[in-house]
């Protein structure tokens, strides 16, 4: 897949019923466990938070982040909730996440708790996608074989088989002698 395709693809995924909601809270998700795993609390981490945006797997939350987030911490002054509520990719509950842990300055603990947030309510939501999906595909068979056994003994009561077709019945007639 081209550069294009992918930015494209990766864009509109998350509009995807079900499926679209857990790969967006994924990408949050390793976002923030990067971000945390590299966050030192120095002014410097323009360049964590361009790691971390690599890392998230999504190409237009990687592109929103340092075509958005960054220029605006970086030439404007923002501070990372304002930044990271502007590119238009993390959830409400994620920038309240990060707008409580900038105000209390602890930003890298808070990257941690959303993280181990977002995985939990994502495996739970997956593990019920699933569950959805096996029962749809029960339902799928039980009504091909309930159709199929219909079809069948409909056939079987409309032309059922007569074994006296076919075959030549012979009778003998005895006439008496007079």
């Amino acid at each position: 897949m081209t550069e294009r395709g992918r930015f494209i693809m990766d864009r509109y995924v998350w509009s995807v019923p079900v499926i679209g909601t857990l790969l967006h809270k994924t990408s949050i998700e390793i976002f923030c466990r990067v971000f945390y795993a590299l966050y030192s609390g120095s002014g410097e981490n323009i360049d964590v938070i361009k790691m971390a945006a690599e890392a998230c797997g999504n190409k237009y939350m990687e592109h929103q982040i340092k075509t958005v987030a960054l220029p605006m911490m970086i030439q404007k002054g923002a501070g990372i909730t304002e930044a990271f509520e502007a590119t238009g990719v993390f959830t409400k509950t994620a920038i309240a996440r990060f707008h409580s842990g900038a105000e209390t300055g602890t930003v890298k603990n808070t990257a941690y708790q959303l993280a181990e947030y977002y995985e939990k309510e994502t495996t739970y939501k997956m593990r019920n996608a699933i569950d959805f999906i096996q029962l749809a595909i029960s339902m799928v068979i039980m009504i091909v074989l309930t159709a199929l056994t219909i079809v069948s003994s409909e056939t079987a009561t409309i032309r059922p088989k007569n074994p006296a077709l076919g075959q030549v019945v012979v009778q003998e007639v005895v006439r008496p002698v007079a």
